[in-house]
């Protein structure tokens, strides 16, 4: 099937899944914070140079390379097979993933598409301590898919679609064509989230 003919594409590249659940979750949070002591800050606030996919959109945020743990739970072929049921498309990992910890106030990642190995990103939702969805957000723009990141950036954060993530759920994204970004961290919140990147057959 053709990418463009998946569910996924047809929901607008963003789809929310009840994926890990509790227990698996509790394994995770516990490697991302052993991994956590291994982070780096992860800061760029150069100009925004608009790079169709990939580039170096500006950020703030700490970073740090995923365990066995990760990579044994998203590269299952349970894992593979809930990705290819929800979204109607076939997926492979491309490699170790990473945790991301959204944590000092302001902490972000700007507008951008995912990198060349990223077709499709599973993010998954460890903590977030947010009151509200308009702060330190996942923000897509499907109604820009595979169309230009400016155009995205001139429509504003009013035209975004906010995927509320609990902890436990993920966020299957077809980030290789739609924009998205992490709105600012308020003041007090933690996010942290788990990120693996899958290629797609037939993209």
């Amino acid at each position: 099937m053709a990418v463009t003919e998946s569910l996924l594409y047809r929901s607008g590249g963003i789809l929310t899944m009840d994926f890990p659940g509790p227990e698996v979750l509790e394994v995770l949070r516990a490697e991302a914070l052993q991994v956590r002591e291994r982070g780096w800050r992860n800061e760029w606030s150069g100009p925004e140079i608009t790079v169709e996919r990939g580039g170096n959109p500006s950020r703030a945020f700490t970073g740090a390379h995923a365990g066995e743990v990760q990579w044994t739970i998203f590269s299952a072929a349970p894992t593979v097979s809930a990705i290819a049921s929800t979204c109607g498309l076939s997926a492979a990992p491309t490699g170790g993933g990473t945790y991301s910890y959204y944590e000092q106030p302001g902490d972000f990642l700007s507008l951008h598409r995912d990198i060349e190995t990223c077709d499709l990103t599973l993010i998954t939702c460890l903590w977030d301590t947010a009151l509200s969805e308009n702060t330190g957000a996942l923000l897509a723009y499907p109604q820009y898919i595979n169309q230009p990141i400016a155009a995205a950036r001139r429509a504003g954060r009013a035209s975004a679609l906010a995927a509320s993530l609990l902890p436990g759920q993920s966020a299957a994204l077809l980030g290789a064509v739609v924009p998205h970004e992490v709105s600012p961290m308020a003041e007090g919140q933690n996010r942290v989230v788990s990120i693996m990147c899958y290629r797609v057959e037939g993209f």
